[in-house]
């Protein structure tokens, strides 16, 4: 949603009218969804009668009336009824539309089911009577890395790809924020080594295999502290907890549920390293804003901007392997020149691949093109 609300205010400055339609429990107090009030950008939140599958009659009545009001519709996200349903009056009243899936038809994500093994066939099912409709009748599939597009090819996707990253507010990391402010707040002396993970405590991410790895830099570390920080919203946290406690680590481990926007960057800032063994991971916006910051990154392979990373020098890209993870951490700690350097490479690559401006421009274009290309077909069908 964060990406969503910067692409949104990025369009707004540029120029566009924007409306974002999104949903809200029916308990949640209406608001904008933390949209910034921007000139250009109008929000509405439908409230929701069942959460699983976030049907909202509300929303239902808006988009079967008013879907002709857009020139162009970006929709993202897949297997829920807004989106849905919105790409599905697209189709119906030939309005364009662009569908992002955000890494859900990546083989480790969609071979699973939050709901479990037995929610499965319904998924497939869903699918085929939905989503996959909507994805080959859509004009464009909208990727954020190059290795998130090529991942979708076992589904042999009948409409066009097109690959634009996730941008960041280069403002907010102009300037950096002092460093001291995480350490403190953590109770970490400025010399004491800092790993750092931060984002969704979740099955995805890899912290099976960062604890074991942790506790393997500690054996040429001995006064190395590791940092978890993210929301716990599925009580996975229990289970990272008790790996912490079997690799006789759980001293040497500081969690932290929370951080505001400022605090987000105070620790990127203050940490030696961040840190992201994702077994799956559509783009990797922690990773962005950890470079943004000058922080060096280590990340899996599975990250789909390791590439990019590579490319960069910003960090060292490893696989699922707890060894090689522990080593590439070691490496970055044991050279502390070399990691500036990581640092300095991974910020100016954040601000030239990953500024919103040039992203909008990238995003406009295939907009102009993909609105030019229904009119002919309009033009061509009367």
């Amino acid at each position: 949603m964060s990406v969503l609300r910067g692409l949104a205010r990025a369009q707004a400055l540029a120029g566009h009218r924007v409306a974002v339609y999104t949903t809200r429990d029916h308990t949640d107090t209406p608001n904008n969804d933390g949209f910034p009030q921007t000139i250009g950008v109008t929000v509405s939140c439908f409230p929701v009668s069942n959460r699983a599958m976030l049907f909202s009659p509300a929303l239902y009545r808006r988009l079967r009336t008013g879907v002709i009001d857009f020139d162009i519709i970006h929709i993202h996200g897949l297997y829920r009824f807004p989106v849905t349903y919105a790409a599905w009056c697209a189709r119906k009243a030939e309005v364009p539309y662009i569908m992002r899936p955000h890494g859900a038809l990546d083989p480790f994500l969609y071979r699973q089911s939050r709901y479990g093994k037995w929610a499965l066939p319904l998924k497939r099912m869903y699918e085929r009577l939905f989503d996959m409709p909507n994805l080959n009748c859509a004009s464009a599939i909208h990727y954020t890395a190059k290795e998130e597009m090529e991942r979708t090819a076992f589904l042999k996707l009948r409409a066009p790809a097109v690959v634009i990253p996730n941008g960041i507010d280069w403002g907010a990391y102009t300037p950096l924020p002092k460093s001291g402010a995480f350490r403190r707040r953590i109770g970490l002396e400025a010399q004491t080594p800092l790993v750092l993970f931060l984002g969704r405590i979740n099955f995805k991410k890899g912290l099976d295999l960062l604890v074991p790895s942790f506790a393997r830099v500690l054996e040429k570390f001995p006064d190395v502290r590791l940092a978890i920080v993210g929301p716990d919203n599925e009580g996975y946290g229990l289970k990272v907890r008790q790996w912490c406690r079997e690799q006789g680590v759980a001293d040497k481990v500081i969690f932290v549920d929370y951080l505001g926007p400022e605090e987000v960057k105070q620790a990127y800032v203050d940490a030696d390293v961040f840190v992201l063994p994702s077994y799956t991971e559509n783009f990797g916006m922690t990773v962005v804003e950890a470079m943004a910051c000058g922080c060096p990154v280590v990340i899996s392979d599975q990250v789909n901007i390791w590439r990019e990373v590579q490319e960069e020098e910003a960090g060292l890209v490893v696989g699922l392997d707890p060894p090689k993870i522990a080593n590439a951490i070691c490496r970055v700690l044991s050279d502390k020149e070399a990691a500036g350097e990581m640092g300095r490479r991974g910020r100016v690559a954040a601000q030239r691949r990953y500024s919103w401006p040039r992203i909008v421009d990238q995003m406009t274009q295939v907009y102009r093109e993909v609105i030019e290309e229904a009119a002919a077909k309009r033009r061509l069908g009367k």
